[in-house]
């Protein structure tokens, strides 16, 4: 079963830590170091003073980064920098944002779940984790006894909890506009009656990660060791994560493809290439105009592609030649299986359709040799991608993952390939904090 529970936020006490646009972060794991640097010495408060640490943060360039996050955060406690006053609460968290189809606003809430172990199947996974990426994770919560971030959890639609969350009174908390111009909002919700009711009404509920896998790999491992040491108590906070949770049926949950960019050895010749891929696709020429601008060239491919909805196909632009093709899969290909290794619940993404039939059938490349930095990039910026193609580029645009895949991929036991979701907008780090101190209780229902 799956437990949603309310917690005791630790949130920014803004009157002496400054503006929330100066103080929250985006994700730390599409931020780089130089980005890191300016949002700290924006304002030394910022999250990433917690979440990305580095020790001369504290004064002392050698001292141990994950104790620096712990004495920071030690120290804007105890200086009311950083505030743990809410009784149990949840906190409702939306997001207002514009994409080229329109204007939306995605609905979702933070609070506590149960870390449960892959194995019972109620947290349900669509990618692969990294051993390093989790050793980091891990040494970091298991120093500062906090999470600083959510994941971002997808739960199937629950009639009872839309109508909880809608009437439930709330209280709001910040109003934040991020750097691309989205308004983040959040609420808080104390009454014990709601919390209880939101409680039953996700009980029976499975959880799919929709971003953030890493972080739930570092919970289990903290829960196991915790666990070892103390025994199992449920009421003790090690036993539960922090995430954002969304009805899998939101009018604003959006997933954005993640493009790629492919760099060859070899300058390439447009001919020799569409010969190549002509033995599975139907290669339509829909633009060699070089005056058009990037974002011009993007709206056009995607429109294109948009037009076709119950057709397989890709979009192709080449070099700084900008010449654009659409490869629509041909229909005896799109009837058969692309291997016969791949479970049909794969075989209907797009991703995979990259990989099995651009990358090893067309380009004839090996896909585990293919270096991410160096070979291939990934990329929800269409227009940029354009802008930044060389002679040995190739952009192949994606259609967006629709989230019913997510969700059969996930209910199969099955892995998606690297990049094959990009949920937007990202959640802020920093709305609010959880801390899993052994010696505080979380709150249970019977």
């Amino acid at each position: 079963m799956a437990v949603v529970l309310p917690f005791r936020g630790i949130r920014y006490n803004t009157d002496r830590a400054g503006d929330m646009f100066h103080l929250t972060a985006p994700p730390y794991d599409i931020v780089n170091e130089e980005k890191r640097d300016r949002l700290v010495s924006t304002n030394q408060y910022n999250i990433f003073s917690l979440e990305l640490p580095e020790g001369r943060f504290c004064g002392t360039p050698q001292a141990d980064r994950y104790d620096c996050a712990k004495n920071q955060l030690r120290k804007w406690l105890s200086e009311k920098v950083l505030e743990q006053k809410d009784q149990p609460a949840i906190y409702p968290y939306d997001i207002n944002y514009s994409t080229g189809s329109g204007d939306f606003c995605r609905k979702g809430f933070v609070a506590l779940i149960r870390v449960e172990d892959w194995e019972t199947r109620i947290v349900r996974p669509h990618e692969r984790t990294f051993d390093q990426v989790t050793e980091d994770r891990f040494n970091l919560l298991q120093t500062t006894e906090a999470q600083f971030s959510q994941v971002f959890i997808l739960y199937r639609h629950s009639p009872d909890a839309a109508r909880i969350l809608a009437e439930s009174p709330r209280d709001e908390l910040y109003i934040v506009r991020d750097e691309e111009e989205n308004t983040h909002r959040l609420w808080k919700i104390t009454d014990t009656e709601s919390l209880k009711s939101l409680h039953d009404a996700l009980i029976d509920n499975i959880l799919y990660i929709a971003d953030g896998h890493h972080r739930y790999s570092t919970a289990i491992l903290y829960q196991n060791e915790m666990q070892r040491l103390y025994g199992v108590d449920w009421t003790k906070p090690y036993n539960y994560l922090m995430v954002y949770l969304v009805d899998a049926e939101d009018p604003g949950l959006v997933v954005l493809p993640c493009h790629r960019v492919v760099s060859l050895q070899k300058a390439f010749e447009l001919k020799s290439l569409k010969a190549a891929a002509s033995q599975l696709f139907e290669v339509e020429t829909i633009s060699d105009r070089q005056d058009l601008k990037p974002e011009q060239l993007s709206s056009h491919v995607t429109q294109c592609l948009a037009q076709r909805p119950q057709r397989r196909g890709l979009g192709v632009i080449f070099g700084k030649r900008k010449t654009a093709q659409i490869w629509w899969l041909k229909t005896t290909a799109q009837n058969e299986p692309l291997s016969a290794d791949i479970h049909p619940v794969l075989s209907k993404l797009d991703v995979v359709l990259f990989e099995e039939a651009v990358i090893k059938r067309t380009l004839k490349l090996n896909p585990h040799t293919l270096n991410t930095e160096k070979n291939i990039k990934y990329t929800a910026d269409t227009p940029g991608a354009i802008d930044a193609l060389d002679n040995r580029d190739i952009l192949f645009v994606l259609r967006p993952t629709p989230v019913q895949q997510v969700l059969d991929v996930a209910d199969s036991e099955l892995i998606m390939p690297h990049k094959s979701t990009y949920f937007y907008p990202k959640i802020l780090t920093g709305m609010v904090i959880n801390t899993v101190d052994r010696n505080q209780t979380v709150r249970l229902f019977e």
